[in-house]
């Protein structure tokens, strides 16, 4: 299934089951959305739910689509939702470590070496 028809059929169930709980919610309080002098204010709660579940769609969609690696596999890694964690700055800092390690080593080889010369 493509992304698109995945999104579309996603925000098809998603804008079904928040129209059903609109309507069970106004029933149960005594409304009756049907009534015309409320007609309007039902309509509008109806385009609040069209968004509502096109923006739930869209955060499943990014999901799914993180949840899905190269191979095609589906292998959940890591939190979807804080975005890619491969940043410039997460591999400069990475480098920097890298570098700050390889200095540390240097120096602790240089101070052996210098304390294995004094003892002779």
């Amino acid at each position: 299934m493509s992304n698109r028809a995945r999104f579309w059929m996603i925000t098809l169930v998603v804008f079904i089951i928040s129209c059903a709980i609109i309507l069970v919610t106004a029933y149960s309080v005594g409304a009756d959305p049907f009534h015309p002098r409320s007609r309007h204010i039902w309509a509008l709660s109806l385009i609040a739910a069209g968004y509502a579940s096109i923006r739930i769609s869209m955060i499943v969609g990014r999901f799914l689509d993180a949840r899905e690696n190269d191979d095609g596999s589906s292998a959940l890694s890591g939190m979807p939702f804080f975005g890619n964690k491969d940043h410039t700055i997460d591999r400069r800092m990475a480098e920097r470590r890298a570098r700050v390690e390889a200095a540390q080593k240097r120096s602790k080889e240089t101070t052996d070496t210098k304390e294995d010369a004094g003892d002779e």
